[in-house]
């Protein structure tokens, strides 16, 4: 991997239950390690539900290699062209043949 192309930094965020004071458990997103990555947007498209519009973006995101993203993790974008934005990672992350890096596949639209 090639340092130069790691332009934009993320924070990884996971869920963690977390009991209420009432004693129900509910999930919260816990913030982790921020990371260097590239950020690139793939595809977009407009879909019309229930009478409402709205906009979803496919994102592709290549960090370092990490064990601590998963299917379930979100990525918060602290630079770059999605700066403020949280991506929901739609998949496993896959690791190239040295796991040495990971791509992975977001959904942009995610409220942090």
């Amino acid at each position: 991997m090639h340092a130069g192309r790691l332009r934009d930094q993320i924070t990884v965020m996971n869920s963690v239950p977390v009991r209420t004071s009432s004693g129900d458990v509910k999930p919260e997103w816990q913030e982790g390690k921020t990371v260097w990555a590239e950020v690139k947007g793939i595809s977009g498209r407009e879909i019309i539900s229930a009478g409402a519009e709205k906009a979803e973006a496919t994102v592709r995101v290549w960090v370092r290699y990490r064990s601590d993203i998963s299917a379930a993790s979100r990525l918060s974008v602290k630079s770059g062209a999605f700066k403020g934005l949280t991506l929901e990672v739609t998949g496993p992350p896959i690791p190239d043949a040295g796991c040495t890096q990971l791509e992975i596949l977001c959904k942009q639209g995610v409220k942090p």
